[in-house]
């Protein structure tokens, strides 16, 4: 938690995704911070268990993201019931796992209708109420919106779009003079269910990635720039490296995701469907079981740029150790190509419209 308890005290604050992973680590640490909260997300039942576990006074606001006017009148509530917006925090995502010609074309549009377009629904409903305030829309990037992501491309797509977006319009809040200012935090693998439970056009769940960033540092990060902000920062060691590499040395940084498409694709666990993409979860849930570092301190400070905290060395060494145990087993996958399905499976949201009662509250 925070060093400076409640330097956001009285800020009205909007976060979308609030109901799992950094969305929901946010939500806890922004009430932490004294802010006055808005949160959103498809699954009111996990909204409201999120309000009452952590004991925090919000508004809770069920909505689609992809659904425009839906958002419109979300936003428009939260700003009459706080008395105006101060912060957006545009946390929201989902995705789907699989090469181009697996995925289905409706979810690959569904993965930007909900990660792209779902967030400029938010924030162009809420600018408004931002330049009214001189506010902020701090956003959860990704290492993907800067370098690509293979079986993942629509989820880098989206976040590829976001960055564009949210930098554009830094520039025309900028020209305008509106005071509004925009801050991205692009963070490397994180653990949260975005990718333990995404959608499979595989049929099999990927490899959960080796180690990862624990949901709450990343969501540390985003109140960090809430209170200082600045345009973009890339959180963590290995996520400014893997950045470097693919800006200096292309090559080398396609052989790496040459080796983490495969490392994904080698997973044999069945995927449940339609999985995430289609439907929102009934409980919070902040981690998805990927092997997590935690932080010991709050992000530290230096110059203008923002540095995570050290992680706890034994942690991050037991990861290693514990995926150098996997590689006899996946040594095979990693040298060569994974095949790819023949012929896509069936549209996963297709599947969750005929079998609801199977997948849970079906939102599209």
């Amino acid at each position: 938690m925070s060093q400076h308890p409640a330097r956001l005290t009285g800020r009205r604050v909007l976060i979308t995704g609030a109901s799992s992973g950094v969305g929901l680590e946010a939500a806890r640490r922004f009430g932490a911070e004294g802010a006055r909260l808005a949160l959103l997300a498809r699954g009111e039942e996990a909204l409201r268990a999120v309000v009452a576990e952590h004991g925090l006074d919000a508004l809770v606001l069920p909505v689609d993201l992809t659904d425009r006017a839906a958002v419109e009148a979300a936003v428009a509530e939260a700003a009459e019931a706080l008395g105006g917006l101060d912060v957006v925090v545009s946390n929201a995502a989902s995705a789907v796992f699989g090469h181009v010609l697996e995925v289905h074309a409706e979810d690959f549009d569904r993965t930007l209708a909900v990660t792209f377009t779902g967030a400029v629904n938010v924030i162009r409903a809420a600018l408004p109420h931002l330049r009214e305030s001189h506010g902020l829309v701090v956003a959860t990037g990704s290492l993907m919106a800067r370098v690509p992501l293979p079986t993942w491309s629509s989820y880098s797509a989206a976040k590829h779009a976001l960055r564009g977006f949210l930098n554009s319009l830094a520039i025309e809040e900028r020209e305008q003079g509106t005071g509004v200012r925009v801050s991205i935090v692009h963070p490397g693998p994180i653990d949260t269910p975005l990718f333990a439970q995404a959608s499979s056009a595989t049929t099999f769940q990927p490899r959960v990635a080796p180690d990862a960033y624990a949901a709450g540092v990343v969501a540390q990060a985003l109140v960090e720039v809430a209170v200082r902000p600045r345009p973009e920062v890339v959180l963590g060691g290995e996520t400014r490296l893997l950045d470097l590499m693919f800006s200096l040395t292309r090559p080398a940084a396609e052989a790496v995701l040459l080796l983490v498409d495969r490392w994904y694709r080698s997973g044999a666990e069945a995927a449940a469907r339609p999985g995430s993409l289609w439907v929102a979860p009934r409980r919070p849930q902040a981690s998805g079981g990927i092997p997590a570092r935690d932080s010991l301190l709050a992000p530290l400070q230096l110059g203008r740029r923002m540095l995570p905290a050290p992680s706890t060395p034994l942690r991050f060494a037991a990861h290693l150790a514990l995926a150098a145990r996997k590689l006899p087993t996946v040594a095979r996958s990693l040298v060569r190509s994974v095949p790819e399905r023949r012929t896509p499976v069936a549209s996963l949201g297709a599947t969750a419209r005929r079998s609801p009662e199977r997948a849970g509250r079906v939102t599209v």
